[in-house]
């Protein structure tokens, strides 16, 4: 009698999850050459050997949007659940996305299907009581930052710190590598990376303060200059037609290697703030949100009843203070932005200490090699699937 292969079940919303799930589905792949992967699924994961249920990573957004996709988000999450409950996986892997996955995690634990969550919910910086719920609906957490293993296991829910999959294969950076510093503050030669970020909704919003502080920075060291970052085509194309015609540089996939040559970085939050960080870049993080949000803000007193950290960035998270400036919320005051961006460029004592300082904070996120996130999370999910007697 012919034994179904062992199958795993991954979900990733986002395009970043997308990545992430599929080195982790190359990392089980090398030691169970027999798995079998199905799932919520991108490009990414498609190449890696996924057999693609749905594709969200697509219809991926922020703030306003998803409200507006609802009915599509809830036909998807019925038709997960309908293949979950006709496959039975042995192991639900839902990685990040908790709004999307968490519909999966209870019905998964309905049917008695062991769930490994890959890259924790954030609970400890927005609704807190949700720890609560992460507890209930799985069965281990896989972390992907140092301090979120204590936070979770002090609060019962079974958790790893596992490396951040963002450093896998990366290797320390150090200071005599980097571009001199000295020289851009001395000369005015600055090259300052400015990343707007990978969905419309953010390009849109943030590109014409960008454009205001790229103007300023030319105008202040005629030597300088300016670079663009572009997850990809389409977002260099919404790049450049924010522009209106102006000459932009727009490095397209090659985020990395823009910032290892840059001095200084305009970026928006979220988690490109640590690839910043790990080539030692100062920085000045923002993000733009509505001003009815503003307005609560102001109203309930920055949101301490349902917001569990003092800093909205992750780099000042993981420092646990203010290492960066940071302008969050806000809501597109472009004095405030170039005001910020001004003070740190021309702070020649400052920018030499916080490189090493970012240097130091990302240290903290990577794994000894040759191990790599990714290994650490198929031993967690291979060790949480329950091997049928033979």
């Amino acid at each position: 009698m012919n034994q179904r292969p062992m199958t795993i079940f991954l979900s990733a919303a986002e395009a970043s999850g997308d990545e992430h799930a599929s080195r982790l589905i190359s990392a089980i792949a090398a030691r169970r050459p027999d798995a079998r992967f199905v799932g919520v699924a991108g490009p990414r994961m498609a190449a890696a050997g996924c057999e693609v249920l749905a594709d969200l990573t697509a219809h991926a957004s922020m703030l306003g949007g998803p409200f507006i996709k609802l009915p599509y988000y809830f036909r998807m999450v019925r038709l997960a659940k309908k293949v979950l409950a006709e496959i039975r996986p042995d192991v639900l892997v839902p990685v990040d996305s908790p709004a999307f996955n968490w519909h999966l995690c209870a019905a998964a634990k309905e049917l008695g299907i062991p769930v490994v969550y890959y890259i924790a919910p954030q609970v400890w910086a927005w609704a807190p009581w949700r720890v609560k719920k992460l507890a209930r609906l799985t069965d281990h957490v896989a972390c992907i930052l140092p301090f979120e293993e204590r936070y979770l296991c002090d609060r019962g829910v079974r958790a790893s710190f596992v490396g951040n999959p963002l450093f896998d294969g990366a290797t320390g950076v150090s200071p005599a590598t980097l571009p001199d510093l000295a020289g851009a503050w001395a000369l005015g030669q600055w090259r300052v990376a400015m990343v707007p970020g990978s969905r419309k909704s953010e390009i849109r919003a943030h590109m014409p303060a960008l454009l205001k502080v790229a103007d300023l920075i030319r105008r202040r060291w005629p030597k300088s200059h300016c670079t663009f970052t572009a997850y990809t085509q389409a977002s260099a194309d919404l790049i450049r037609g924010a522009a209106n015609g102006a000459d932009l540089d727009i490095a397209v996939g090659r985020t990395r290697e823009v910032l290892a040559d840059s001095h200084f970085a305009v970026t928006k939050s979220g988690t490109v703030t640590l690839e910043v960080a790990h080539f030692g870049v100062p920085m000045v993080i923002f993000h733009r949100t509505s001003r009815l949000l503003g307005l609560l803000n102001r109203t309930l007193g920055r949101f301490r009843w349902a917001v569990g950290t003092k800093y909205f960035s992750l780099v000042n998270i993981l420092a646990g203070r203010e290492m960066v400036p940071e302008l969050m919320p806000w809501h597109g005051n472009v004095r405030q932005l170039r005001s910020a961006v001004l003070e740190v460029m021309e702070d020649y004592g400052y920018l030499f200490q916080v490189r090493q300082e970012l240097l130091d904070l990302t240290a903290l996120l990577r794994v000894a090699p040759p191990a790599t996130a990714s290994d650490n999370v198929a031993q967690l999910v291979l060790a949480a699937i329950k091997e049928p007697q033979r």
